[in-house]
């Protein structure tokens, strides 16, 4: 079995995206309801293709962004389980266009 490859760390909050406005136009183009503080996002290749791992938990994906800089750090992760409790198939910009 081969373990999903971080290709990408993504972050949709007001902070990040510019302000409550573009946070909202975000989760409507990608159909994903609005939470507060928003969603960390890991974009992925593996085993079912390129996926998105989805949560809410923006500070736990910060900290896998972080880590991923420092070489070896996160040989053996283990995300635990509902760590991510959306994944959808294709990374958010296919999401939009194709409306996942």
């Amino acid at each position: 079995m081969s373990t999903p490859i971080a290709r990408e760390f993504m972050f949709a909050t007001e902070a990040d995206l510019g302000g409550a406005d573009k946070y909202t136009a975000f989760c409507q183009a990608t159909g994903l309801e609005p939470v507060p503080g928003g969603y960390g996002l890991l974009a992925v290749d593996g085993p079912a293709g390129r996926q998105t791992f989805v949560t809410d938990d923006v500070e736990y994906v910060r900290a896998l962004r972080d880590g991923s800089k420092a070489r070896g750090l996160l040989g053996g992760l283990q995300i635990p389980p509902g760590k991510f409790p959306l994944v959808r198939d294709g990374w958010p910009d296919e999401w939009v266009r194709g409306r996942r």
